[in-house]
């Protein structure tokens, strides 16, 4: 075989390799509805019902949350960037910058907020179920008096 001849060899598997890494990344897109009795809130108070529509082109991720509780409706619409590449959204009013990076199958986003000058940690890890019908997203805050956790069961519509 030909050195021209191996390396085409070499760059296809290259290119084959490479689309089935990308392949193995979940796509969170659709629209998902909050299964509040499936979910476990902890300290935190439960919501009435949560609505979610995401987009996912990796590396880009945009999430649109409306939130109905004892407080009202609440909407907010978050954008990641899944490659490590820092990203700014904001929050309760406040700008919130953070991370996102892959674990395998699960997508870990790390998020810093400052809460009337004390800074406060929120990581959220994403994962979706082999049959593209339920995402778990498992969400730690850490902050002044110590760690929340809470896990969230979203199904599709």
């Amino acid at each position: 075989m030909t050195r021209r001849a191996m390396a085409c060899v070499f760059i296809g598997l290259l290119v084959c390799s490479l689309t089935l890494l990308a392949a193995d990344k979940p796509d969170f897109s659709g629209n998902w509805k909050l299964n509040v009795d499936k979910s476990d809130f902890g300290s935190m108070p439960k919501p009435d019902k949560a609505d979610y529509v995401i987009v996912h082109k990796d590396p880009e991720m945009s999430v649109k949350s409306t939130v109905v509780s004892s407080q009202g409706e609440r909407t907010n619409d978050v954008k990641y960037l899944t490659d490590g590449t820092e990203f700014s959204n904001t929050m309760f009013g406040q700008e919130v910058k953070g991370t996102a990076k892959w674990d395998g199958k699960t997508l870990i986003v790390t998020q810093k907020i400052d809460m009337q000058g004390t800074p406060a940690t929120i990581v959220s890890k994403w994962t979706l179920s082999d049959d593209g019908k339920t995402i778990t997203q498992e969400v730690t805050f850490s902050g002044p008096q110590g760690d929340m956790s809470r896990k969230a069961i979203l199904e599709k519509n």
